[in-house]
């Protein structure tokens, strides 16, 4: 018997599924590398770093006629809205968050992003989903519930940050499939707009932080290995904006939410 549509879509589902899942297990042992055992001193440095390599790499490509998007213009640039603006947003509402909470909470709070994932597709995105769905996000966020209860270092600004933070988070899944069902700028396109228009809101708050002279006086420059694993690191969030996308226009904003939750506890 040959391959049906289904069994194709099938395939591609959880091919997208995979690639995302991987990807982020691969960018967070990487992460840690850097950020822990090289103790590299920027959060915000690398994020810059990656969103610098997203629009290099992406014109690259389009340059060499292997991927295609809409020219610059302010008409393709009004069509990404809001997704740079929720990005960075989110970016700084997310270094918060994680300062006075403890990583198993973190990871547990985290998982209300599911949630509100659900309750955006069903509000903006018109989607229905099976009582099953709905019965299975309850029953997790249930649990997550019994867990916030005791937590003994309850900080209710932390708590609040990490609530915003899974809103947004939300808000960016869910306007991900928006723009790609548009199916206007691609998925190359989206990549390309969202990081260049944060590029320069990305620098400034790098530049605002104090980070630099650290960045600057940072010895790991002279290591070869530390170069290799930043320079990985930033390829890798390329893959990492790249498969989320293609996670969230095959599988779904509330699929790509659930793995993005689950990877927090490796």
């Amino acid at each position: 018997m040959g391959l049906t549509a289904q069994h194709v879509e099938t395939a591609k589902w959880v091919g997208a599924a995979l690639f995302y899942a991987l990807t982020s297990v691969i960018i967070i042992t990487v992460n840690k590398s850097v950020l822990s055992i090289y103790k590299f001193p920027s959060v915000r440095f690398l994020s810059l770093a990656q969103l610098l390599v997203t629009v290099v790499v992406t014109h690259v490509l389009k340059a060499l006629n292997i991927v295609s998007y809409p020219d610059m213009s302010r008409s393709a640039a009004r069509k990404v809205m809001p997704l740079p603006l929720l990005y960075m947003v989110n970016m700084m509402v997310g270094l918060g968050s994680t300062q006075n909470l403890s990583i198993p909470m973190f990871t547990v709070l985290r998982r209300f992003t599911v949630l509100f994932v659900m309750i955006g597709e069903i509000v903006i995105l018109r989607k229905r989903f099976s009582v099953l769905t709905m019965l299975t996000v309850l029953a997790m966020i249930f649990g997550v519930l019994i867990a916030s209860v005791g937590d003994l270092a309850f900080d209710s600004y932390s708590y609040f940050l990490i609530f915003t933070n899974n809103i947004l988070t939300a808000a960016y899944s869910i306007y991900i499939k928006k723009v790609d069902d548009s199916n206007t700028l691609g998925k190359f396109g989206m990549m390309f707009y969202n990081s260049i228009i944060a590029l320069p809101f990305a620098a400034a708050i790098f530049l605002i932080s104090g980070d630099y002279d650290s960045v600057a006086a940072f010895a790991g420059w002279l290591d070869p290995w530390f170069c290799f694993e930043f320079i990985l690191c930033t390829l890798l969030g390329y893959a990492l904006v790249y498969s989320s996308i293609l996670c969230t226009g095959l599988c779904g904003a509330l699929t790509q939410a659930w793995l993005g939750s689950s990877r927090t506890q490796l």
